[in-house]
């Protein structure tokens, strides 16, 4: 079912009438979660936490240590977070809902929507495929123009601040494609953000419009967007490496935003978790299919930027995140309709290995609850 249609609206009622209600498996939880949230921020190495748990019509969230390290401020459901490649899942959303709507198909060659001089995006004939810029099979570098092999986060966000879409493209359209598209998994950052670039060609609109009108809007996420307004900054968290130093955003993505650069709260990851529960839905089905077998990604396949595995013979969807200060990840098993999301101010080396372990902790106790009651 089409997402901009009846399904989006019966889901509106569901996800306000539903957000504190239905059976809960509360005390479990809610002891699990303090547990790790608590033993989490004790780390001097973390800020702060949020997590945000959904079990069929039930959800939760809680949140532990501070948004900045000068103040005794703890983080809310609203407290905004860079998302980094959580951002991904997004455009993968986008990118399904135009397929739905006949916009463009994943087979066609990428070259058919961009400048004239983006002709070398092929190999030996084998033309870059809108699907291998959504499964990382493209052959593109992990970005455009290629970062510095070790570079301060503070000094690469001031060499990269004049980036552009024209500058992007420019890199683009000098790379020298040297292996079959398809054929083999490379994280990219570059394919989401030509992904980005062709949606907007496709739509006539930015990327930041189509997440509000496709995506956010009608989920009713009010904070999820590529720019946190002044009158937001207060409860807009202070990004930190893993030693505690403030890190900058990713600000050089502003004008190509699809592979990192939204910002958003646990509040609204809610939200965008509920609907990608639903399989019934045709746009969520068609992200969450496989098009590409055995990443280096935790040995997962991978749809349209989800990743996919199985565990203890269920299905499993998830995405991370990481900047220079924040960690993101979420996880589903759409069958049981259980869903964990968790965002954290800092990007230290075993933080998002931490989340990831915290994710599937609370999944796991979700799953033996439920097979407890039935």
């Amino acid at each position: 079912m089409n997402t901009s249609g009846h399904h989006l609206a019966v889901g509106l009622v569901f996800l306000s009438s539903a957000m504190y209600v239905a059976a809960a498996p509360a005390q479990d939880i809610d002891t699990l979660a303090d547990s790790l949230g608590s033993r989490f921020v004790a780390d001097p190495a973390h800020v702060g936490l949020s997590i945000g748990v959904v079990r069929g019509r039930w959800q939760k969230t809680f949140n532990y240590g501070r948004i900045d390290r000068r103040r005794a401020v703890r983080p809310t459901q609203t407290t905004i977070y860079e998302l980094a490649s959580l951002t991904k899942s997004y455009t993968g959303m986008l990118l399904a809902k135009a397929v739905v709507e006949g916009k463009l198909a994943l087979d066609d060659d990428v070259r058919r929507y961009l400048p004239a001089n983006c002709a070398n995006l092929a190999f030996e004939g084998y033309p870059i495929r809108i699907v291998n810029l959504a499964n990382h099979t493209s052959g593109l570098a992990k970005n455009l123009p290629p970062f510095p092999a070790s570079t301060d986060p503070k000094r690469l966000v001031a060499q990269y601040g004049a980036m552009s879409r024209e500058r992007f493209l420019k890199a683009v359209a000098e790379v020298r494609i040297t292996a079959r598209p398809g054929t083999k998994f490379a994280y990219s950052n570059a394919g989401p953000q030509l992904i980005g670039i062709v949606l907007e060609r496709v739509y006539g609109v930015p990327y930041d419009a189509l997440v509000a009108r496709m995506i956010a809007g009608p989920l009713g996420m009010v904070d999820t967007t590529t720019f946190v307004a002044e009158s937001d900054l207060p409860r807009y968290a202070v990004r930190y490496d893993g030693k505690g130093n403030a890190m900058p955003e990713l600000s050089f993505w502003r004008y190509i935003p699809a592979a990192g650069y939204l910002k958003s709260t646990i509040a609204d990851q809610l939200r965008y978790l509920q609907w990608n529960l639903d399989e019934s839905d045709e746009v969520v089905a068609l992200a969450h299919r496989i098009t590409f077998k055995g990443t280096d990604e935790r040995g997962d396949d991978i749809g349209l930027y989800w990743f996919l595995n199985r565990k203890n013979g269920r299905r499993l969807v998830r995405h991370a995140g990481g900047s220079f200060g924040t960690t993101s990840f979420a996880l589903l098993f759409p069958e049981a309709k259980i869903g964990i999301v968790l965002l954290a101010n800092d990007a230290g080396a075993s933080t998002e290995t931490t989340l990831a372990e915290m994710a599937d902790k609370l999944a796991q106790a979700l799953l033996w609850s439920d097979a407890r009651t039935q």
